[in-house]
């Protein structure tokens, strides 16, 4: 909760009660260096890193690997996917710095069994060399984050060439109104200056492209039978325009399905036999954004495939992620961050 209003709520002044609670009523005020007694040294920079949080009690045998701007730092952040406790925090996105943390965590870190990441490779390094006992697996939200981001990047690619035909008729325009206004300073006559008016192609729903593709971007997000009837009709005459983003649309709903909970468990060879249909599909598209992220998947195929095994995802990371975004929230960011590591330190490790 926000300590301000809960001092307006007790008649005290936030920053009193804030004094309060971190120097009288919390065990913070018994030990103001207890944040900095894991702090780490760079072996050649020298500089120190700070670990403000670090449990090998709270290792399990499934974790998830992370990172979380904090602050205008970048964080790396290990926790239990069972417990949904932070078992390590440190201010380093640095593989040296990092293996130095790890070798604090050990003997705990032997009896990891799996762990959730996205695509990193700093954090393939990590697992790879630091824990090569466990089980990576690539976490389900970044894939489809990166296909979404793909498949947008489609529809943002028309509308920036909406935007450019806009652009150059603004240019031959004011060319027309320079070229007429020396022509009305040599023959001596007023010049009176029009207004660029640009008229744009309109779509049967009466929106215009520039309209449609930017109000399409939400429905893109979601499969046919999930959109409004406006929708309905916005998509229609968005697919009759540019027929690729129907076929982007429909590849990457293809994908979607497949890394669908009707999959988890299957064996492998039926998971490849629809993911290696999936790329034949892709290549004869001939859709760069989706050949990008296509190839995102091929480099990263273990660890994906590892996903149908059980289905592990990093929602506890990206959980335990927006629970720190709160906290920062109602703290008015990280002024503080000793007061803030420890206060997170109790709620989450």
């Amino acid at each position: 909760m926000n300590i301000t209003g809960f001092g307006k709520a007790l008649q005290i002044k936030g920053p009193t009660l804030y004094r309060w609670y971190k120097d009288v009523l919390s065990d913070y005020a018994r030990d103001k260096t207890m944040m900095h007694k894991n702090d780490i040294t760079h072996p050649e920079k020298g500089k120190e890193i700070g670990v403000p949080i670090l449990k090998p009690e709270n290792v399990g045998a499934k974790m998830c690997l992370d990172e979380k701007h904090i602050g205008d730092e970048i964080y790396t952040i290990m926790s239990n996917r069972q417990t949904g406790k932070i078992a390590m925090i440190c201010k380093s996105i640095n593989y040296s710095e990092i293996k130095q943390v790890f070798e604090k965590l050990q003997p705990a870190l032997n009896q990891i069994q799996s762990i959730t990441r996205d695509f990193s490779p700093l954090f393939e390094k990590v697992c790879s060399v630091l824990i090569p006992q466990t089980m990576q697996v690539g976490d389900k939200f970044h894939v489809i984050k990166n296909l979404m981001e793909a498949h947008q990047s489609v529809r943002i690619r028309y509308r920036q060439k909406e935007l450019e035909k806009r652009r150059k008729a603004l240019q031959e325009f004011k060319a027309l109104e320079l070229a007429r206004l020396k022509e009305c300073e040599r023959t001596g006559k007023t010049f009176k200056p029009d207004k660029f008016h640009y008229q744009e192609e309109k779509l049967e729903n009466g929106e215009t492209l520039l309209e449609i593709l930017a109000r399409s971007r939400y429905l893109l997000y979601k499969f046919r039978y999930q959109w409004t009837e406006r929708q309905q009709k916005r998509a229609l005459a968005l697919f009759r325009k540019y027929p690729e983003i129907e076929k982007t649309y429909s590849l990457c709903n293809d994908f979607r399905i497949l890394m669908g909970n009707k999959n988890i468990g299957q064996h492998y060879l039926h998971i490849d036999k629809q993911l290696h249909q999936w790329y034949e599909d892709v290549e004869l598209s001939e859709i760069d954004e989706l050949q990008n992220f296509k190839a995102l998947v091929e480099s990263n195929e273990q660890i994906i495939r590892n996903y149908f095994i059980s289905g592990e995802t990093n929602s506890i990371a990206e959980a335990i992620n927006s629970k720190i975004q709160r906290l920062i929230a109602s703290n008015y960011g990280t002024r503080d961050p000793d007061f803030f590591f420890f206060r997170l330190s109790q709620f989450y490790a």
